[in-house]
């Protein structure tokens, strides 16, 4: 964030100085009072378990100049110092002062969203345009109302490129952040049935994550999977130009002669008569997808095609997703960050092709966030994953029943299928079998704890 004096900070988040000196220098707003800088503003947001007000007296000793707050404090509870710029509402006041601030800089920016693959595409993206360009890009994924604004504020005066996650879980809170973000380039990786619990069906998931590329300028462009049935059916939705990625007639970008190889993906990258060959470090296909979409965002914005190649081969995706550890001669497949219907039948297709296994083996936890569906679509699950060749299903969590009797339909007996309640019980039933030359993909949604399994069989390895 460039330094803003308190003045800016009141205007743009639309508040009022109480106390402090208007030309005051700020260097960040910031709403964690652990991570505080000397010269934070810090930002007193309200939630279901927290209220950032409780902590306003404490924020100068750790180095904040002043708060924003919607609770006027006593001010003589505070020190003489700490200026206040009091709001109706905090965290409007944050998202309003984040989408002023971005309006003030030159950075063209990247929105990205996606039922699935949205993290691994903006990391992508972000990866190809570092080739040449300063860029920034969402810390993990802060992609909601909270994180968005605060990743708009982390850009600075000389980044040229800022790449902006956009998650969502209830309607209606798409179309907000891409107002914040102002983005001229939009990205939808897929559109499948996450977050489905909050929706009355696929339809109406389809059409909010549409006011992405709905709220494209004239002269944007909008990058869309022409393999993912419902990005075509929203493809109307925007004004901007479309580029399309994948196997459809309309795509311009493809990938050709594909190898799954134990640590990485190749193919021969293909855009209008130019190629690259590019060895991409995943070993889940439906990467190959997001990094079609990260190309064509690269090559939008002026990279050569070796550019591209070099920033796909460069990427480092965040933790527990598709990561591949040997652990004792077997292979682990730690995919145990988060889940839903269609990263589950992903995962699940790389294990079926992971070279080399001996046996290929699923511990699959609960999926969240599907509300009424989730007993039929953990069903359908384990009837893929039987059908993918899982030679041991160990089930996890609330649905674990579900995921069983899919697998039975799908062809697997009562032996090969063991159900847990927790990572726990899941570590426990996975122990005694693994052996050499196993491929063993673990996944599940985040609150399920799968990373734990995970580490208990590292623990054992190095034991």
């Amino acid at each position: 964030m460039r330094r803003c004096t308190l003045e800016e900070v009141a205007r743009y988040s639309g508040g009022r100085l109480l106390k402090g000196d208007p030309e005051m220098p700020v260097d960040r707003l910031h709403t964690d009072t652990r991570t505080l800088h000397e010269g934070d503003c810090f930002v007193a947001l309200r939630g279901d378990r927290f209220d950032g007000h409780t902590f306003v007296s404490q924020v100068r000793n750790r180095g904040a100049v002043a708060a924003l707050v919607s609770e006027r404090p006593n001010v003589a509870d505070l020190p003489d110092d700490l200026a206040l710029v009091e709001v109706p509402d905090t965290l409007e006041a944050l998202q309003r002062f984040a989408a002023e601030y971005r309006r003030t800089l030159p950075a063209r920016v990247v929105g990205v969203t996606g039922s699935s693959g949205k993290t691994s595409t903006k990391e992508l993206i972000a990866a190809v345009l570092r080739v040449r360009f300063k860029t920034k890009a969402t810390e993990g994924n802060l992609n909601n109302h909270i994180g968005v604004p605060l990743t708009l504020i982390r850009l600075d005066p000389d980044d040229q490129y800022g790449v902006v996650e956009m998650g969502m879980n209830h309607p209606g809170e798409i179309a907000p952040l891409a107002h914040m973000a102002a983005p001229e380039i939009g990205v939808i990786s897929s559109i499948g049935p996450a977050h489905i619990e909050f929706f009355e069906d696929q339809a109406g998931i389809a059409a909010e994550k549409a006011e992405l590329i709905a709220a494209l300028p004239e002269g944007g462009l909008a990058v869309l999977n022409s393999d993912d049935e419902w990005s075509r059916r929203v493809a109307d939705r925007t004004r901007a130009r479309i580029t399309w990625v994948g196997s459809g007639p309309e795509s311009t970008w493809r990938a050709e002669e594909l190898s799954v190889e134990s640590d990485h993906i190749s193919f021969l990258l293909r855009h209008n008569g130019s190629s690259a060959r590019v060895k991409l470090p995943v070993v889940n296909r439906v990467m190959v997808a997001n990094a079609l979409l990260a190309a064509a965002v690269g090559r939008e914005c002026g990279l050569t095609m070796d550019e591209i190649a070099r920033g796909l081969e460069s990427v480092k995706l965040p933790g527990a997703r598709m990561q591949v550890v040997n652990v004792g001669g077997a292979w682990i497949i730690n995919d145990a960050y988060n889940a839903n219907p269609d990263s589950m039948k992903a995962a699940l297709t790389a294990l079926r092709e992971f070279p080399n296994a001996t046996r290929r083996i699923a511990v699959l936890g609960t999926m969240g966030e599907l509300g009424m569906h989730a007993e039929p679509l953990h069903f359908i699950t384990g009837e893929f994953a039987a059908k993918q060749g899982v030679e041991f299903l160990i089930a996890v969590g609330p649905q674990a029943e579900a995921y069983a009797r899919g697998a039975i339909a799908g062809g697997m007996t009562h032996p090969q299928i063991v159900s847990a309640r927790d990572a726990g019980e899941a570590a426990a039933a996975l122990q005694p079998i693994l052996q050499e030359g196993d491929a063993v993909l673990v996944k599940g949604s985040h609150f399920m704890g799968l990373e734990r399994l995970v580490e208990a069989l590292s623990g054992k390895a190095g034991a």
